[in-house]
């Protein structure tokens, strides 16, 4: 399977730790999504992509994702998300990949956009520390 990354997964260290295996880097493809803005959102600090039309959010999409790596993906993500076929535009082409997509009755934006440079000085450190006792304690099996 293929997905669309926009936020914290974007992170290899966040990535690894989910999937429970490092992805080498030409596993993340430079990608957008067009007619969508990535805003933090409310409460956090991670964002969530809403549509606006005259927008777009750049991030990857990676592919070769194992069912098992779709679950944990799920399980990280949450029931603020639920997986969405959208386009993408990957290199000069429109594709359509899954994007875990906000349930807008359950996750707001704010009006802060959110950049993953700025978020990795200042909350990915916190953020890993939460998430570290969670995903090591399920196991990674993870099988193409």
């Amino acid at each position: 399977m293929r997905f669309f990354f926009y936020g914290t997964l974007l992170d290899p260290d966040v990535t690894a730790l989910v999937l429970g295996r490092r992805l080498p880097p030409a596993a993340f493809q430079g990608a957008i999504l067009p007619g969508y803005a990535r805003w933090r959102v409310e409460g956090g600090t991670y964002p969530i992509a809403v549509p606006a039309p005259r927008a777009e959010v750049v991030g990857a999409v990676v592919g070769g994702l194992s069912r098992r790596d779709v679950e944990r993906l799920a399980y990280y993500e949450g029931p603020g998300y639920r997986i969405a076929p959208l386009r993408v535009k990957l290199g000069g082409m429109f594709v359509v990949v899954s994007v875990f997509e906000p349930v807008k009755t359950r996750l707001q934006p704010t009006a802060e956009t959110w950049d993953l440079r700025k978020w990795q000085r200042r909350y990915k450190r916190a953020f890993i520390a939460r998430l570290r006792p969670v995903f090591s304690a399920r196991p990674a099996y993870s099988r193409p």
